[in-house]
């Protein structure tokens, strides 16, 4: 009797009880058949009602994969399934891969994010301020606390500048607050982590790898990710998944997904470290379990706990870069998001904390998140939805799976509740088409009165050029025919013109929905053909809800920000030594030309 009772008693120690670990609840609970059931049908309603293509999901915890789920098309058009090899350009998602890269190599070196960045970084990149060029840390970089503002993704986006002359103009970028006083979401000034990774290997190891293979070297290889790669290096389309927009029908205008142009968004290459990730569901959960276990046990070859920890670790307040709208009293519960570390956002969902990061460009919509307590990871990713936002779909499946996971009552009551609450909030602007305004055929007279090119220190170049019979107006990759309100083109001497640019190529209309043009502000000029012409001086587009200021000048060479010409000779790979005076104002002849381009778009959020 006495035997079995200590034989007894060692079983029960040993675990002979119906209590889980959090991994073993986990498993129990998500591979549950009826729970698998409820997520597949909440998703697949939320796919139907929001015309989501297909979709992905994956969930870990640090020892092994829980789940995972493929649902929908890669590509509709060739009936190409998800699956877990389709890659998924990621965008901001890559931030949590350059900071761990850049903690490897900077804790090779014996500093950390503490170190002045103004110590690596050549002297072409300058801030606004020489106080903040001699003090910012890596660790602001990283943390978005460098007081830069975040209006600015369109300088990458629209292809404007290479990587050299955007660099060279973080100096122009206004401040949106003080020095370290609050965060703007900058991805051109994170991607600073780039260069700064390539300039710490090369004084280590004597050689200059790009940022990409520096990636690949420390982090992709030793996980096993073979099947990541970039966005700006893609060579098998049929890998990925295809990302789509939505467009009005032509008979019924109902919106339609519609495949994106990938080459749009070639800009991808010029702030890569921020935006340029491309991978699959099974290889994001080789990172997720290696990060979820370096976090536990130090447990992680790849990547140690102190790296983990130190860019996980909450450096600032969120408040102004993510906006959940999972929030009381809208919804029972809160998803809240308080603050940023190195790469990722923090916050708590029915108090588990959670470091998170969303990713989003267009036709692309990712997130992953970590909750460390509960040894649990989470990846989903889709490619193009009806929606207000890049998050709101993604952290609804996340905080259902959680409650499934922590055996809570979801909030999200049905399937159906999932959709309404979804199209509650579809506040999308209606396209612009063709039909609401009417082409002009200008003649080379009127078009004189338009033509021309335009400078601004900061935001490069707009060209305005005539082919008969249409004026078209181009910046960066962007160009747009001028159509007008009435059909005919307003003189000068009306005081000023109004048009909206229609973009030329169709896919633009998937992402634009309002680009208006104001010409006005008049005055005569010299001209070789003929004594005098009348023309307007002053151009006014909406960017970012902020009037910029450009100047006309006479031919269509390029200035840059020091105003002298760039010859080809000039334009060198980055880095660039920049002049005393680099935050001089271009000086152009002519007069001054006022544009303020507002593209109203559709989760261009680019994060």
């Amino acid at each position: 009797m006495d035997k079995l009772l200590v034989g007894f008693l060692i079983l029960f120690c040993l675990g002979g009880s119906d209590e889980y670990t959090p991994q073993e609840s986990a498993k129990y609970r998500l591979n549950d058949s009826s729970n698998i059931r409820l997520l597949d049908s909440l998703v697949e309603r939320m796919m139907d009602c929001r015309q989501i293509p297909g979709l992905v999901i994956a969930v870990v915890d640090r020892n092994s994969e829980i789940l995972r789920r493929e649902y929908g098309y890669a590509n509709i058009r060739r009936s190409r399934p998800m699956t877990e090899h389709t890659r998924h350009c990621v965008a901001s998602l890559t931030k949590s891969f350059s900071s761990a890269l850049l903690g490897k190599l900077l804790k090779d070196v014996g500093v950390m994010w503490d170190i002045p960045a103004s110590k690596i970084l050549p002297k072409s990149v300058r801030f606004p301020d020489d106080y903040v060029t001699e003090h910012v840390t890596i660790g602001d970089i990283l943390s978005h606390r460098t007081g830069i503002e975040s209006s600015f993704d369109e300088l990458w986006f629209f292809d404007v500048h290479n990587q050299t002359e955007l660099y060279r103009r973080i100096q122009l970028m206004p401040y949106g607050n003080t020095f370290r006083s609050e965060a703007h979401y900058n991805n051109i000034v994170y991607s600073l982590s780039g260069p700064i990774a390539e300039i710490v290997d090369e004084a280590t190891q004597e050689r200059r790898l790009s940022w990409e293979d520096l990636l690949e070297t420390y982090i992709l290889r030793p996980l096993g990710m073979s099947n990541t790669s970039f966005y700006h290096r893609r060579t098998e389309a049929e890998m990925f998944a295809t990302p789509y927009g939505h467009v009005p029908d032509a008979e019924d205008l109902q919106p339609r997904p519609t495949e994106l142009n990938i080459d749009m968004e070639r800009g991808v290459q010029t702030i890569a470290p921020s935006i340029a990730l491309c991978t699959t569901s099974s290889d994001i959960a080789l990172w997720m379990k290696c990060l979820l276990s370096a976090l536990a046990d130090d447990g992680c070859e790849t990547i140690s706990r102190e790296i983990v920890s130190s860019v996980t670790a909450t450096q600032t307040l969120a408040n102004r870069m993510f906006h959940s709208r999972i929030q009381r009293p809208f919804t029972p519960v809160s998803m809240d998001v308080h603050g940023y570390g190195l790469g990722w956002f923090t916050g708590t969902y029915r108090e588990r904390r959670f470091l998170m990061h969303y990713g989003s460009i267009p036709g692309s919509y990712s997130m992953q998140i970590l909750v460390p307590e509960t040894d649990l990871g989470v990846f989903i990713a889709y490619n193009g939805a009806l929606q207000t936002d890049p998050y709101t779909i993604n952290s609804m499946i996340f905080t259902y799976i959680l409650d499934l996971v922590l055996d809570n009552t979801p909030w999200i009551t049905s399937p159906e509740y999932a959709c309404n609450f979804l199209n509650s909030s579809d506040l999308s602007p209606p396209v612009l088409r063709p039909e609401n305004s009417l082409r002009a055929n200008f003649t080379a007279h009127h078009a004189a009165t338009y033509v021309g090119t335009f400078s601004h220190p900061l935001l490069g170049d707009v060209r305005v050029r005539y082919e008969e019979p249409r004026l078209l107006i181009r910046y960066g990759c962007f160009e747009g025919e001028l159509v007008g309100e009435t059909g005919v083109p307003p003189s000068p001497s009306s005081g000023s013109a109004k048009f909206l640019a229609l973009p030329t190529d169709e896919t633009w209309l998937l992402l634009l929905y309002s680009v208006k043009v104001t010409f006005s502000s008049h005055v005569s000029s010299s001209s070789s053909s003929s004594s005098n012409r009348s023309v307007f001086t002053r151009l006014a587009l909406p960017l970012l809800e902020q009037d910029m200021e450009f100047s006309r000048i006479e031919d269509d060479l390029h200035h840059d920000v020091t105003g002298k010409h760039l010859d080809d000779d000039d334009e060198k790979a980055f880095p660039l030594q920049c002049p005393p005076d680099c935050v001089t104002l271009v000086r152009c002849q002519g007069v001054t030309v006022l544009l303020a381009l507002v593209f109203v778009v559709t989760c261009l959020d680019f994060s």
